[in-house]
């Protein structure tokens, strides 16, 4: 298991704007990171290069950015949309979607995450956001494996918008579509803080995705409001997740932080010793993991 980190990790500053990737991709490795989550959702909604005609280039860039410090991409983060609703606005979010796994073609990207859509209007939603998932998720790994890449759909959380339901925010429910697709190029995106955040058991959880999980973010919270923040430094409990970490002797892939307020308020003096600080962090607890997983 390797310690990785999304690119959410510096990417949001005080001011309000936004790092460019280029340099984002070189501080991370100057902390120690050699491994790297590609977030285009964030590439997206913040309306960077991704969003214009020179997008491709732009990917192309960052690929050498990467290659020329020895940094891989493990995952991505794709865009995503609620494909259960009619929007007049869908199909260039659909193509947003699909030029996140055009773009972790080009970086090199195993398992991209996304998420899954939920029929908030339909009489019966878990039924409905089913049927029209299974029948998206179809399309689109079709899509994903012509383009070198798989899709781990992520958990979910769903008490910010109680008592409305989020489809997959249960963990059996996420297994049931991953099933019913039946796909070698789905798999399970583990969310730590989302699980913790719906009060979910780690080591249930862990028990019934460990056999599709692909990818992980790793963060901890305080309050819904405060949340995607390192390790340690919220309410999770450390010891059941590294427990749980433990237990997955056959989870090939990596530790990776997904915590995109950690340096949003940091000068940037701070920026060089606060990342080798998460790098140090991540690095000793994945070293707890593998020892206690020996010990198993």
């Amino acid at each position: 298991m390797r310690v990785a980190t999304s690119t959410c990790m510096y990417f949001n500053r005080p001011d309000g704007s936004k790092m460019d990737l280029n340099k984002t991709i070189v501080a991370l490795n100057d902390a120690g990171y050699q491994v790297l989550d590609m977030n285009f959702h964030d590439a997206s909604v913040f309306k960077q290069p991704f969003v214009t005609d020179g997008w491709e280039s732009w990917v192309h860039g960052l690929a050498e950015t990467a290659e020329s410090r020895g940094v891989v991409f493990s995952q991505s983060h794709a865009h995503f949309y609620n494909y259960c609703q009619d929007s007049p606005d869908n199909d260039y979010l659909e193509t947003l979607v699909k030029r996140s796994i055009l773009g972790s073609e080009i970086l090199g990207v195993p398992w991209v995450t996304i998420h899954a859509a939920t029929d908030f209007a339909a009489e019966r939603p878990l039924k409905s956001s089913k049927e029209k998932s299974v029948e998206y998720f179809k399309r689109l790994s079709d899509f994903a494996g012509e383009h070198n890449t798989g899709l781990a759909i992520e958990n979910l959380w769903e008490l910010n918008i109680s008592p409305e339901r989020r489809y997959t925010s249960s963990p059996e429910e996420l297994v049931d579509l991953v099933d019913t697709l039946d796909r070698k190029n789905i798999g399970i995106c583990w969310d730590v803080e989302h699980s913790l955040i719906m009060k979910q058991n780690t080591s249930k959880v862990l028990s019934l995705i460990g056999p599709y999980l692909k990818n992980t973010h790793i963060s901890d919270f305080v309050h819904t409001y405060h949340d995607h923040i390192l390790p340690y430094e919220g309410i999770a409990d450390w010891e059941e997740i590294i427990d749980g970490f433990a237990g997955l002797k056959s989870f090939e892939g990596d530790f990776t932080y997904e915590v995109h307020r950690f340096t949003m308020r940091l000068p940037d003096f701070a920026i060089p010793s606060a990342l080798r600080y998460s790098f140090e962090l991540g690095t000793r607890i994945v070293e707890e993991i593998e020892r206690r997983r020996r010990e198993l």
